[in-house]
């Protein structure tokens, strides 16, 4: 009788580490993927674009590729990404410049769906590259602290499409006196054009264009701002060839 107990507590501390190992086998086989997934727009109109997605691993492995749907808000989605390694997701379509920008996935051991917007330009001659915030201080001509992440956009454009040539178009804070406003712009786009050349933009594709008065487009507000809120001179990266 103690035999036949022994027995069948061995038998089933055996069922036991069996199915024990088949769980920890099922476990290791189904890894932690994440997903990316937001919209493709326009930059200059922020409209929704189809565009074509390829994203490349750490190797340059190609890992998986999509089409952004400009019926539904430019939307797309990119799944089977590792949680703690990079990427690189190349973006192209034949009207507007070719966009490569990097993404690193945190460690997780939960799906996880991260959003993330892309803007695209349109290829066109005489279309400015968006530089929504000034990179100048009020009435300085020095980049200020943190330029070059204002600036990440513009450079990686301007890397990734070596063909097309620039103009740096700066205007000044006011229009009190040209000949110092003249001085001024020519300076900012001076930096401004150190600042690309630093980052790989080979000289010879760019162009300056100081101003003496401000911006037609965007001129100071007549109306008292908020305090602390001062009007700095536009600044464009136009597009003069390709």
């Amino acid at each position: 009788m103690k035999i036949i107990k022994k027995s069948f507590l061995i038998m089933t501390l055996a069922v036991v580490v069996f199915f024990f190992n088949i769980n920890i086998s099922s476990s290791q086989l189904v890894e932690t993927v994440v997903a990316i997934t937001g919209s493709v727009l326009n930059s200059v109109t922020r409209e929704p674009v189809t565009a074509y997605l390829v994203v490349l691993d750490e190797n340059g492995k190609r890992v998986n590729a999509t089409r952004s749907n400009s019926a539904e808000n430019g939307y797309y989605y990119i799944t089977s990404l590792k949680p703690g390694h990079k990427y690189t997701i190349n973006i192209s379509q034949p009207n507007y410049f070719k966009e490569k920008f990097e993404i690193e996935i945190a460690n997780t051991d939960k799906y996880t769906e991260i959003s993330r917007d892309f803007l695209v330009t349109p290829i066109q001659k005489g279309i400015d590259l968006p530089l929504t915030i000034s990179p100048f201080e009020l009435n300085k001509s020095k980049l200020r602290f943190g330029s070059e992440y204002l600036l990440s956009d513009i450079i990686s454009t301007l890397n990734n499409n070596s063909g097309i040539k620039v103009d740096i178009i700066c205007y000044p804070d006011n229009n009190v006196d040209k000949t110092e406003n003249q001085k001024l712009t020519e300076e900012r786009a001076k930096s401004l054009k150190a600042f690309l050349i630093e980052n790989g933009i080979n000289e010879s594709r760019i162009n300056i264009k100081p101003n003496s008065t401000t911006d037609p487009q965007n001129p100071p507000p007549t109306e008292k701002r908020a305090k602390g809120k001062r009007y700095i001179g536009s600044t464009y990266i136009r597009v003069s060839d390709f």
